[in-house]
């Protein structure tokens, strides 16, 4: 190439490096569009016709399958610590959210369902081995008065059935002083 009497020479040789950093930016866009990992943090799972919630940790655990509902962090802490896991680098706010502890299961889809004097809280999960999931839930969505969580499989099979025990201790106080009072009458 001669340009006003001065020549531009490219070499061969120079081009090279150039070359193998273009090939391997290529080689890498292809390899994340094959291989895509999914987040593990913060990432809403939404439903059509379902409560939407969030996975803040998910991962390999050898244990029975269980399901642990946590309303304040103090339980968050605890259950994670008696699973052996530690806590997942999720800022769980307990006034807000409720989670959710599967173990050898991972959660599909929850749904409410208001049912004759109780809402069941549908929880469709998959059995996996040696697997654990912990969710999040927006705390007004299923903190209801007469709230029963239910988790079934694909095949709508009942795993577990979990009354929440925030609902327990209220019950529990609402019948001793029935039960006082029954047993002062006998007297």
């Amino acid at each position: 190439m001669k340009s006003r009497g001065k020549f531009f020479v490219i070499e061969a040789r120079r081009l090279i490096p150039l070359l193998f950093l273009l090939m391997l930016l290529i080689g890498l866009t292809i390899y994340d569009n094959f291989f895509k990992l999914e987040p593990v943090v913060g990432t809403p799972e939404v439903e059509e016709s379902g409560l939407v919630f969030t996975t803040t940790d998910w991962g390999e655990l050898a244990a029975p399958a269980s399901f642990k509902l946590v309303a304040d962090y103090d339980q968050w802490a605890s259950v994670s610590r008696d699973l052996g896991l530690e806590l997942p680098d999720y800022p769980f706010n307990a006034a807000d959210e409720v989670a959710v502890f599967a173990v050898n299961s991972e959660i599909q889809k929850m749904t409410v369902q208001p049912r004759f004097r109780e809402v069941e809280i549908a929880v469709q999960v998959e059995p996996k081995e040696n697997f654990f999931h912990v969710i999040t839930v927006d705390r007004q969505s299923v903190d209801h008065e007469e709230a029963v969580w239910k988790f079934f499989d694909r095949e709508d099979r009942l795993i577990s059935r979990i009354v929440p025990f925030w609902h327990e201790d209220k019950e529990e106080l609402e019948q001793e002083p029935e039960e006082e009072d029954q047993e002062e009458v006998i007297k």
